[in-house]
């Protein structure tokens, strides 16, 4: 039987939220950041990173950021068609490890299948979401998505820090990779877990994308 998780009190915004949970809960957010910035420019151009016409929806408790560059289509738990670009990639980042985190028993896996690019990761990720039960959404620990940086950037492969805040004013960081495939940008899940992809950090970096809520 699977063991009914609740996602109130989690950090919810990370990759790997099944197998990562241990080491977040240990921390409080994760691991401490070293403060080393190795971010490579995506873009010179500013204006290529900044999504245009954002409004907000709601999926599990949580906001996750619309703009122009995408998501066009959302199905349920699957959003899909994400510019290709660095706006795009960010945005396909944030709805992958956001869905694939607090997606509920009966939509994980057609999450799983639409979002993550397929392998050993999203392999291992499936096996072990299937030992666990969510049911609820997020409640009154939800996380608010404050924005992000492109790391780097290609027509294929981008890499993708968000930054989000808790009710108790703590700001964690999430580092996700996102590769093009034949159907858009999809989350790539590493073969093997060396490290939580969340980091608890002091501050928010001046140079983020913000993503404002009215």
């Amino acid at each position: 039987m699977p063991q009914k998780l609740s996602i109130r009190g989690r950090r919810t915004i990370t990759v790997w939220i099944v197998l990562a949970i241990a080491t977040i809960a240990a921390t409080g957010c994760g691991d401490t950041d070293s403060g080393e910035d190795q971010r490579v420019p995506a873009s010179t151009d500013v204006t290529q990173l900044i999504p245009k016409g954002l409004s907000w929806r709601t999926y599990q408790g949580i906001d996750l950021p619309v703009a122009a560059q995408g998501p066009r289509l959302i199905e349920g738990a699957i959003a899909s068609d994400f510019d290709r670009s660095p706006v795009g990639a960010a945005l396909a980042a944030i709805h992958a490890t956001v869905r694939m985190s607090v997606a509920p028993d009966g939509q994980w896996a057609s999450v799983g299948q639409s979002m993550i690019a397929p392998g050993r990761g999203r392999d291992t990720w499936a096996t072990a979401r299937a030992q666990i039960s969510i049911t609820t959404p997020a409640t009154d620990m939800a996380p608010r998505i404050l924005g992000y940086l492109v790391r780097a950037y290609t027509d294929t492969e981008a890499q993708v820090q968000t930054y989000s805040t808790y009710p108790d004013r703590s700001i964690t960081r999430n580092t996700a990779t996102v590769i093009w495939a034949t159907d858009g940008w999809r989350l790539r899940l590493p073969d093997a877990v060396t490290e939580s992809p969340v980091t608890a950090v002091d501050s928010v970096p001046n140079d983020i994308v913000a993503l404002p809520k009215p």
